[in-house]
Parts: C-alpha cells; sequence; structure tokens
C-alpha cells in the first residue's frame, strides 16, 4: 500500500518539478514579450535619435515587440546613461551608447554619474563621419587656414559642439592642442542648435555629422575644409580627411547599442545577432551612408573589446589635454 502510494505521490509530483526547472528556459525563450525602452541620450532630431529611431523600426518585425524610443540628454549623455545603468538587466532597458558615453564623458568627470563597466556592449551600429564646417563668411579654405587664423585671432573664434565631451568636442581640443592655438568652446544641447547658430553667424566653425551638414553645404549656407571619418566621402571626394593633414588626431566617433552590464549573455548574444541581421543588408548599409555612417557589424566580444580599448585611449587623451565637464 505504501508503496502504490509513494508511486502515486511521484506521478503527481514529478510534472510540477519538471515544470518549475523548466520556467526559466520557457520564460527566456518567450523573450520579449512586452516593449523594450531604448533611451536615447541625445535631444530628439540629432543623428544618435535617428540612429536609434532606425534601429527600432528595423528590428521591431525580428523581435515581434515595439522598440519605445526615449530621448533623456543632459551631463555630456551620462544623464540618460545612468539611467539605463539603474534599470532592470532584463534585455528591456537599451540605450544608444556612443564613443561620448562609452569613451569620453566618463573621463570628464570626477565622479562620473555612469561609467562604461556599467554597461554591456550589444551591437554596433557604426562609424560615424564628422564634418569640420565653418560659417560661410569666415575666411578660411583648409584646416591650414583655420588654423592661421586662430593663431592671429588667438581666443576670438567660438567653435559649437552637441555637448561637452563629444567626439566633435574632442576633435577640436586635440587639434587646439596640437598647434597650441586657441578658441572658445560652446556647447549646446545638440547639434542642430549649434548648426543654427553656425549659419547665423554665432559661431564661427564645430565639427557636424555629415547627415545634418550636407544640406547646408550644398545650399551654400556653410563650408566644409575636413572630414573626420576612415576615408574620404564619396559625395566628397575633395575634401580630406583630418588624419591625412594630423596624423596624430586618428580618432572616430561611434554609435552602439548597449545594455545594463549584468544583461543575460543569451540576451546579448539574441539582439546582437538580430541588429546585424537588419543593418547589413544592402539597403541597410544604403540607409546608414545616407545617415554619414559607415555601417561596422560585430559580434559581441569585438565590439567590447572595441569600447574597452576606445574608453582607455580616449579617456587618457582626455585627462591629457585636462578637460573637465561644466
Amino acid at each position: 500500500m505504501m508503496n502504490r502510494q509513494r508511486r502515486w505521490m511521484l506521478k503527481a509530483t514529478l510534472p510540477m518539478v519538471l515544470a518549475s526547472h523548466a520556467w526559466p528556459a520557457m520564460a527566456q525563450g518567450s523573450y520579449p514579450d512586452r516593449p523594450i525602452k531604448l533611451l536615447v541620450p541625445f535631444p530628439a532630431g540629432a543623428l544618435t535619435d535617428s540612429l536609434g529611431r532606425l534601429v527600432a523600426e528595423r528590428l521591431r518585425p525580428a523581435l515581434g515587440q515595439p522598440l519605445v524610443v526615449e530621448n533623456r540628454p543632459g551631463a555630456g549623455t551620462l544623464l540618460g546613461a545612468s539611467v539605463v545603468a539603474k534599470s532592470p538587466a532584463d534585455g528591456y532597458n537599451l540605450m544608444v551608447a556612443t564613443s561620448t558615453t562609452l569613451a569620453i564623458s566618463p573621463a570628464m568627470f570626477t565622479s562620473p554619474p555612469a561609467v562604461p563597466a556599467d554597461f554591456v556592449g550589444v551591437a554596433m551600429i557604426g562609424s560615424v563621419s564628422l564634418l569640420l564646417v565653418t560659417r560661410k563668411d569666415l575666411p578660411v579654405k583648409s584646416m591650414a587656414d583655420l588654423v592661421g587664423l586662430m593663431h592671429a585671432r588667438a581666443g576670438q573664434l567660438n567653435y559649437g559642439s552637441p555637448s561637452t565631451g563629444t567626439m566633435h568636442h574632442l576633435l577640436v581640443e586635440m587639434l587646439k592642442g596640437e598647434e597650441k592655438v586657441s578658441a572658445t568652446h560652446v556647447p549646446y544641447q545638440g547639434s542642430m542648435a549649434a548648426l543654427t547658430d553656425l549659419i547665423t553667424g554665432r559661431i564661427d566653425f564645430m565639427f557636424l555629422d555629415a547627415v545634418a551638414a550636407a544640406p547646408h553645404i550644398a545650399a551654400g549656407k556653410i563650408n566644409v575644409i575636413a572630414v573626420a571619418a576612415k576615408r574620404r566621402l564619396a559625395a566628397m571626394p575633395d575634401v580630406p580627411t583630418v588624419v591625412e593633414l594630423y596624423p596624430a588626431i586618428d580618432v572616430q566617433a561611434w554609435q552602439t547599442i548597449a545594455a545594463p552590464r549584468h544583461t543575460p549573455t543569451d540576451l546579448v548574444q539574441r539582439l546582437n545577432t538580430d541588429i546585424n541581421q537588419v543593418l547589413d543588408t544592402p539597403d541597410g548599409r544604403a540607409t546608414l551612408l545616407k545617415m554619414g555612417v559607415e555601417g561596422n557589424p560585430m559580434g559581441v566580444t569585438a565590439l567590447n573589446e572595441l569600447i574597452a580599448r576606445d574608453g582607455e585611449r580616449l579617456g587618457a587623451l582626455v585627462r591629457t589635454l585636462g578637460l573637465k565637464a561644466g
């Protein structure tokens, strides 16, 4: 009798035991089962915002859930980054993380609100082309002319950036350090506000995302004298790269998708595969190029190695140049 009772109890409880062990795998396998938040630490309308919305649009069919884009600028992108860093590491909290967020800005704060170690790189979106542009009537036609004018008008020229601690800011500071010249930095909340002041002559020059600059260059409202990119742009073959003229200024902005540090490895890998698949297509690459971004798909390991390398290299540059958030 006792043996029969034990066998009955075993039959009754075994399915529940197996189900309890299987539940994590079942829950994991259902990911995602609700909308995913994608935070952009820049204002709406900026390149980073446009890239975030592109990823959200293209990724939705693959995931079967919407990606809800939320803009949270401030503190050199670290305000938004700190929100993501404190969010649950469950695959439902992502961020468009730039070289500013993961390599430059943290080195500018004594106590940064977020640091690279708070995140794991999920997928590379691409490398960003930044154009060195000037107001229309600034009497320069090359970087050499601009450097000469900064020597002649020490501290009198103003240059803009979308925020303190962006690659746009760092590139000018590197040029100033290389040539021992001075100019006054005017930080903005995003590139579009800076562009407006460049066109109206309130500032003299800046590095600007190619997609934002191109139509105004074509319309003759601003001038372009160099490009910070791996190679010259097909649309502007006569415009030299910064590194051609200054080999020591060999840095480039990049844009990635990142997640809180402890996000499960399999979810990170799933997102990496899906993002690479939707961006690394002829149409995906062409769309990125129109935005001034060169697609550069990477696996999770390679991406996080790049983030670590640039975090160390660009952080050291920031400290050498003595740049501080302010």
